[in-house]
């Protein structure tokens, strides 16, 4: 029963909430200052972040499971909402239990680093709130996510949201501000990017299930051929918008770092390509799509680290 739990939750997927939450967090730092309560501050940031990611993987399951739109025949992994091992009701209770959480992770991290600007507090207290809603709204109520809007939103909250906000939060904190850099607007780009190719990767994967439900993702609408010209072009934007980061705001030789971190996910993103009109090929590379934007994010923290400790 508990594996049923786990698995509903993706624990694999926490890789990229994480990630993207800790490149934002690292911008802070490396703007802002380094300190026991700024650290502290990230680690609530990175938390609520993966929170965040959780409810999103359960309430896309609940909405499927609701509308019948997986069956035995998916290619990706056989949830147990849509098994029975796990009923609806339940699954709807584990979703609050993660709503209170992500709520009192995220005022907390909100607090302490813009507790001292009311406007700014309140801000972002509503963009919180707004990504809860984006949660659950992806194939519940409006089920934005079954029009080929998806994208757009994994853009907006595990992109720009993910990068700017911790950046903002944690260089408020240091007493820095609310500015925001070049590298940061570039980043955002190329995380959002990044998270885009992950839920692309399962878009193409299910693309004849999808049609067959009337779940009309973006992989939907443009087809075996243009959604692999479309994942092509995220993978250009993740490695452009890296390097124009590196190269405006840090140091030359540093783009070799990123361009190494680049391969496992170019590998994956050319695979993915090659097998666009192959389900059950393009389903492996879900994993190593995924992992190949955690270790470009990696790769970064470690950029900032190096550039924070020898060249600052």
């Amino acid at each position: 029963m508990l594996r049923d739990w786990v698995k509903e939750a993706r624990p694999q997927t926490l890789l990229l909430g994480a990630t993207n939450c800790a490149v934002g967090c690292a911008l802070g730092f490396y703007y802002g200052a380094v300190n026991a309560y700024n650290i502290a501050a990230a680690f609530l940031i990175i938390v609520t972040g993966m929170l965040l990611q959780i409810l999103s993987n359960l309430a896309n399951d609940y909405g499927d499971a609701y509308k019948g739109a997986d069956s035995g025949n998916r290619l990706g992994p056989i949830r147990a909402a849509m098994t029975g091992a796990i009923s609806l009701n339940g699954l709807k209770r584990f979703m609050a239990i993660v709503i209170i959480m992500i709520s009192a992770t995220g005022v907390m991290a909100v607090y302490m680093t813009l507790g001292n600007d009311a406007h700014a507090f309140a801000w972002f207290i509503f963009l919180g709130v707004v990504s809860i809603l984006a949660a659950i709204f992806y194939t519940l109520g409006v089920s934005y996510g079954y029009r080929g809007l998806g994208d757009i939103s994994v853009f907006l909250f595990f992109g720009i949201l993910a990068v700017v906000g911790p950046q903002i939060m944690i260089t408020n904190a240091s007493g820095s501000g609310f500015e925001i850099y070049p590298d940061t607007v570039m980043l955002c780009i190329s995380v959002g990017a990044a998270s885009i190719m992950v839920l692309h990767t399962a878009n193409m994967r299910d693309i004849k299930e999808d049609e067959k439900v009337g779940k009309r993702t973006l992989a939907v609408r443009l087809g075996y051929k243009f959604a692999a010209v479309y994942h092509a072009f995220l993978f250009a934007l993740v490695l452009l918008s890296s390097f124009i980061a590196c190269f405006v705001s840090h140091k030359g030789w540093e783009i070799s770092i990123l361009a190494l971190s680049l391969i496992p996910l170019a590998s994956s993103a050319l695979r993915t390509i090659r097998n666009a009109s192959n389900g059950s090929k393009v389903a492996p590379e879900l994993k190593y799509t995924l992992i190949g934007c955690a270790i470009h994010h990696f790769a970064w923290l470690i950029v900032l680290l190096v550039d924070f400790w020898v060249y600052y």
